[in-house]
Formats: structure tokens, sequence, C-alpha cells
């Protein structure tokens, strides 16, 4: 089975105030991380879609086996990022079989996570944060169509509401981390020096 990966990372990221796509954490941007965990888990063709920040983030090395496509219309939103992507990767094999939505700042998403969700029948899954839902998602072949014509602000999640008898969820608690402002980037990268800590004895 052909599953394909969309790492969207064309916004602004205007609440974080410069590209979050290219914080640094254990080594790597947030962007690289996100494609290298779905390389990890198998995907194939990975396509990172760029748009407000392009010109830094392909100044910057990334992940072989990764395609790069510069949306020029980003400032549409996320919808037509979306849109934008899956036509891509329809274009780079026509018989994909699934696509992957993810998103560079869930840092704590992992592969095994991914490959959790290729165990499930359903023809959409969505990641239970615990508070809420949503990315990573996956859609099988008979969504691409919707997904292809999303829109303006409109996420995946609107095709998901439109079709409750084909969800299901995975839980992830990890998945809350969504890195949208230095306060949380700070936070989080402290929770994680704290658990990485030795204890005493």
């Amino acid at each position: 089975m052909k599953i394909a990966a969309l790492v969207l990372a064309a916004g602004r990221a205007s609440r974080f105030g410069s590209p979050k796509q290219l914080l640094q954490w254990e080594g790597r941007s947030l962007i690289d991380r996100a494609c290298g965990t779905a390389l990890e888990a198998g995907c194939r063709p990975v396509l990172r879609i760029l748009g407000a920040h392009a010109d830094q983030i392909l100044e910057a090395p990334y992940p072989a086996g990764v395609q790069t496509l510069t949306h020029s219309a980003w400032q549409d939103g996320m919808g037509s990022s979306i849109a934008a992507g899956v036509t891509r990767l329809l274009e780079l094999d026509p018989e994909l079989a699934g696509i992957f939505i993810l998103l560079p700042d869930q840092p704590l998403v992992t592969a095994a996570l991914l490959l959790r969700y290729l165990g499930s029948d359903a023809s959409i899954i969505l990641c239970d944060h615990g508070a809420a839902s949503g990315p990573p998602a996956f859609f099988r072949r008979e969504h691409f169509p919707a997904l292809m014509k999303l829109e303006g602000d409109q996420g995946a999640k609107a095709i998901a509401a439109r079709h409750p008898e084909a969800t299901a969820m995975i839980s992830f608690p990890d998945a809350a981390w969504d890195v949208d402002t230095p306060e949380v980037w700070e936070c989080f990268t402290r929770s994680r020096a704290t658990s990485s800590e030795p204890r005493s004895m």
C-alpha cells in the first residue's frame, strides 16, 4: 500500500513572530523532524509545502528523499495549501492509497504513532490529543477529491466532520504540544529538559 505524507509548513507563524519551522530541537529543525518522522514510517513521497518563509527554509539542507512545493497562494489559507499539496502528491505518484497530513509544530509525533494509524481500517483517522482532536491526520484515497477542493482556512477536519461514520481516533496526548508561541516553545523545551534529567536515588 503506497502511503505519502504532506508536511504543512506554509504559514506565516504570526503568533510566534519568526519561522518556527526552523526551531532546533535535539539537533534538527522542527520541519526536518516532521519530514524525518514520515520517512521513518515508510511514507513515500514526503512533500513539504512552503509559503511565507520559503526563502529562509530553502537555504537550509533537508532530509534526502523529501520533495518541496512552494505554494504561491499560501495566503489563501490552510485549505489552499492542503489542496495544492495533495494535487502535487498525486502527480508524483497517481497510485497512492493514503496520505498523512503533518504539522512541523508537533515535535513529539513519532513514526510509531503513524504506524498505529495504518493498523486501522477507517478511511479517515485523526489524533485524539485529550482536550481536542486534529493532526496528524490520515485520509484514504476515496477522500482525495474532497481534500483537493479545500479552500480558504478550511482544514482537513472539515472533511472528517462530514464523514463521522468513516472517522476513527488514535489517542496520543503528546500531540497536544503545538508550538504556536515563544512561551509554549519555552515551556516545551524546559519540560523536555526536566524529563530527561537523571533522577536522584
